[in-house]
């Protein structure tokens, strides 16, 4: 789940309202009352998905190290299998101080390029799941550095995953040759047809997972036809 900004408060109805923006957004903090509020949005989750299933909470860089950590120790009681991005990317020393003292397990890395970017986040051991987005890290070989150098500190790999089907079925195969592999995101799921972006046997995602195909080069086939069907306004397909 994402956690919400910090300009976000609770009206008495329970529903959102944002106000002084820029202050609230700049200064990073939590008060008392919003790190309460986050709480009980994750106990809602937690009751409403049960004990077995994995929760994991996404900061999106937005607070400082110290309300970083009172998040954490917050939400520490409802299990979540990760606290993602807590603090700005630019500064790994900062993450790496919240994850020594977080009692909940620290993803990050989807704002991180190539495996020389990945070195000081890994060999400084800030976080506990490493997160390289693969289109965006340097693509599949580039992953497997990174999964490599990640290995040697025992620090699974989460993928993150803002992409097509296609380039989902990339990350699948580039996962499948990485033994501390943990999970691959998913961002899609409000995009009815996103499984209809390529050709072929649908849906790609089963019960949470992929079946990597056995077919040549990627084994899946782009469908043209729908991506016409969805170019946004001003946009030309790139064929």
């Amino acid at each position: 789940m994402d956690i919400p900004t910090p300009y976000q408060r609770p009206h008495n109805n329970g529903s959102l309202t944002r106000y002084r923006v820029a202050t609230l957004y700049l200064n990073r903090s939590l008060s008392n009352a919003e790190i309460r509020f986050l709480a009980e949005l994750v106990a809602a989750v937690r009751e409403a998905v049960g004990k077995e299933v994995e929760v994991a909470l996404d900061c999106h860089w937005r607070f400082n190290t110290r309300d970083a950590l009172r998040l954490a120790e917050a939400v520490a009681p409802y299990k979540p299998l990760w606290l993602e991005d807590p603090t700005p990317p630019e500064n790994v020393d900062a993450l790496a101080e919240v994850k020594r003292a977080s009692p909940v397990p620290i993803c990050t890395g989807e704002n991180h390029y190539t495996a020389h970017q990945f070195r000081e986040l890994i060999v400084k051991q800030a976080c506990d799941i490493v997160a390289p987005d693969i289109p965006k890290v340097g693509g599949l070989r580039e992953t497997q550095k990174i999964a490599t150098l990640a290995d040697l500190y025992y620090l699974p790999l989460a993928p993150h995953n803002v992409a097509s089907p296609i380039a989902t079925i990339a990350a699948c195969h580039v996962c499948a040759t990485i033994p501390h592999f943990l999970a691959l995101e998913f961002h899609a799921i409000d995009v009815p047809w996103w499984d209809d972006l390529i050709v072929g046997e649908k849906p790609i995602i089963r019960d949470g997972f992929i079946a990597v195909p056995d077919a040549p080069g990627l084994g899946v086939q782009l469908n043209e036809e729908v991506v016409r069907a969805h170019l946004a306004e001003g946009e030309e397909f790139f064929a």
